[in-house]
């Protein structure tokens, strides 16, 4: 009777094991499939730093048609994607769709064109008929802020002394964006009368949503809620540099938009004109230099922890208005699981961080 009641007792115990097993393996299931029902922008904490749309000459152009998945695509643009693409790779710019929030954007008898040239901090504004304009303009010469030669009347070309916010809707590229960003767009609209705020098509990071580029110097931000967005407007009209929820400037690299944040955060809030930054490629010599000033505070290897055995690292120079230099050395590490769009199984991703900041 013992022995049955031991052979008894170790079957219940492995069918518990069992159970337990399969309650685990399901458990393991959901938590690998939960992804699945959430949004990109709730998943995961990437850091911004690093992440920003990459601009130099850049076009915003007010579009009040449907922007599709890629405003670059035949189903939006038709005949015109292929010529409007040449011209646009011909001049090394980059374009959006823009509209007014709200339903007033959707009714507007002309249509504004802004061109900046995000590393200079200019940008300069027009009126076109349709984005098929974009084919007959000398984009170089309005760049600079005139008409240059064109096939179409010449309309005024004025400077844009204030900042514009573009806040990214594009749902259709991304639902996070047409969540977070619409009313985000809509409350920031409440307080700005004129056309400092503007909805726009895919920014690029909808992973970080709301997403938005500020112009004229091409800083893209994430995650700020309206209040914040708003208090970025105004504290760049005032002439400072907002750093709360700043991905980077669209200028520089990857390892460029972390360096000058990196400075900016050095030099403390509100303390840095905008856009006064330069990020530069180190030179030897301010790479020695910086590499004695970190020997001598820091007796230990100028490398932190990393998982990677060997990572990938990089020097900038950021040069301030006043004329002071900052070197800063980088490292490429992991970012964890990134979702980069809804409906995506999460990857394992890679970020930039500073290591060192150093005046030289």
């Amino acid at each position: 009777m013992e022995e049955q009641a031991t052979q008894e007792n170790a079957a219940e115990q492995i069918s518990a094991q069992r159970a337990s097993s399969a309650r685990q393996g399901v458990e393991a299931n959901q938590a690998d499939e939960a992804w699945k029902t959430m949004r990109c922008s709730d998943f995961g904490n990437e850091a911004l730093p690093g992440t920003a749309k990459s601009m130099r000459l850049f076009l915003a152009v007010e579009y009040l048609k449907g922007w599709g998945r890629d405003i670059m695509d035949d189903d939006v643009l038709g005949n015109l994607t292929a010529p409007l693409k040449k011209v646009l790779k011909d001049n090394g710019a980059s374009m959006q769709f823009i509209r007014k929030p709200g339903r007033a954007g959707q009714f507007r008898d002309e249509r504004k064109l802004y061109i900046a040239r995000t590393d200079q901090g200019t940008c300069f504004t027009t009126r076109i008929s349709g984005v098929e304009d974009l084919l007959h303009l000398d984009i170089q010469a309005l760049a600079d802020g005139t008409w240059g030669r064109s096939e179409l009347p010449a309309r005024p070309v004025e400077r844009v002394n204030h900042p514009i916010m573009l806040v990214c809707t594009h749902g259709k590229r991304d639902r996070c964006c047409a969540i977070k960003g619409r009313p985000l767009a809509a409350g920031m609209q409440t307080c700005f009368f004129g056309d400092e705020v503007w909805e726009t098509s895919h920014s690029k990071g909808h992973r970080f949503a709301p997403t938005m580029i500020l112009l004229p110097w091409g800083y893209s931000y994430g995650r700020i809620p309206t209040g914040q967005a708003i208090d970025a407007v105004k504290t760049s009209a005032q002439g400072h540099m907002y750093l709360t929820g700043l991905r980077g400037r669209g200028c520089w690299d990857a390892p460029g938009q972390t360096a000058e944040i990196a400075v900016a955060q050095k030099l403390g809030a509100h303390t840095v004109p905008v856009g006064s930054l330069v990020v530069k490629e180190t030179t030897e010599q301010e790479q020695e230099r910086a590499e004695k000033e970190i020997a001598a505070r820091d007796r230990t290897s100028s490398r932190t922890n990393s998982d990677d055995h060997h990572p990938k690292t990089a020097w900038r120079t950021v040069e301030t208005s006043r004329g002071d230099t900052w070197v800063v050395h980088l490292e490429q590490v992991s970012a964890g699981d990134v979702m980069a769009s809804c409906g995506k199984p999460p990857k394992h991703g890679k970020t930039w961080v500073a290591h060192h900041v150093t005046q030289v």
